[in-house]
């Protein structure tokens, strides 16, 4: 199949494209920063998803069967921060390329990636959340993922194409930037382990809980959706929510070092829920899906990786 990734070359992106070379798709990969990715035997192209002309020119020369749209600004306090850039992002630009989409191929298949954080308060009333619930979302962020979401499954309606649109819960791993609750915590927890920090992490609300999964099995749920058939809103989720300071805590085993943690107010959420889990059942009846939910094991390969990436630091 050809599948055109969009946002290919960040957190998410990267482990796509191994993954859907592996089970031998044709792909073209698209968004800033794709240049990173001339290692691989994709086509790539360096185009911004609000540049509407350029992504019609890339869907006309490419010609996808499917399109999975990663793109997006998905960091939650940076969205209180760019407000309108978020909306720009999240919205017009998912317009943009599921329209340009259509101009192509009205029989293909549209997998939008949306979020968890779009059941906000929802999450409050029930202790685990299924695509039926209503969707009240607490921040910019969810708010634009929620509204690119109605967008595209309406929209598909109109062109004829078969959307999907993921709801995907908290996921982590290698290749996750910083401004994440994972990543921020196995990069401060590294870089004492490599002796480049006093032995301390500072960190917000740890008493939530929030429903993880490792980015390798999210990847594989998308490629599920891909391909089998399926339509509508899935969460993609675990089922279960982990208090984020038993993260923390088995990060620090691992470690194998003493930490003192401090909590930091700025880094303390405004409006946060105390726990946020998927049903996951829909997807699993829907699909052949499959996932590990070894969250330690996962953990180490995150820690190994920052621990790597500040070793190799220039």
């Amino acid at each position: 199949m050809k599948v055109l990734v969009t946002g290919a070359g960040g957190f998410v992106g990267k482990h796509l494209l191994k993954a859907l070379l592996a089970k031998n798709h044709i792909i073209a990969a698209l968004g800033i920063g794709c240049q990173a990715l001339k290692d691989m035997t994709v086509a790539l192209y360096e185009v911004n998803i609000l540049d509407y002309k350029a992504i019609l020119e890339v869907m006309e020369a490419f010609k996808p069967d499917a399109v999975i749209n990663l793109a997006a600004q998905s960091n939650v306090p940076k969205s209180w921060d760019i407000p309108e850039e978020t909306a720009q992002i999240n919205i017009i630009g998912t317009v943009n390329v599921l329209k340009a989409f259509s101009s192509v191929n009205i029989n293909g298949k549209f997998i939008n990636i949306g979020s968890g954080d779009e059941y906000g308060l929802t999450a409050t009333k029930y202790s685990l959340l299924t695509e039926d619930m209503k969707c009240e979302p607490q921040n910019p962020y969810a708010i634009s993922k929620l509204c690119a979401e109605q967008m595209v499954l309406q929209l598909g309606k109109q062109y004829g194409i078969n959307v999907i649109s993921t709801r995907s819960f908290n996921h982590f791993g290698p290749y996750q930037q910083k401004g994440f609750v994972v990543s921020d915590f196995a990069n401060q927890i590294a870089a004492i382990v490599l002796g480049k920090q006093k032995p301390e992490i500072k960190v917000g609300n740890i008493d939530v809980a929030r429903d993880f999964l490792y980015v390798g099995d999210v990847v594989n749920a998308y490629i599920a959706l891909l391909e089998n058939d399926a339509s509508g809103v899935y969460n993609v989720a675990s089922g279960k929510s982990i208090i984020i300071k038993d993260i923390l805590k088995t990060l620090i085993k691992l470690s194998n070092k003493n930490i003192e943690i401090i909590v930091d107010d700025s880094k303390v959420r405004k409006y946060d829920v105390k726990s946020f889990a998927g049903d996951n059942s829909k997807i699993l009846k829907a699909t052949n899906w499959k996932y590990d939910n070894n969250i330690e094991k996962h953990l180490k390969y995150t820690l190994d990786y920052w621990i790597d990436e500040l070793v190799n630091k220039k």
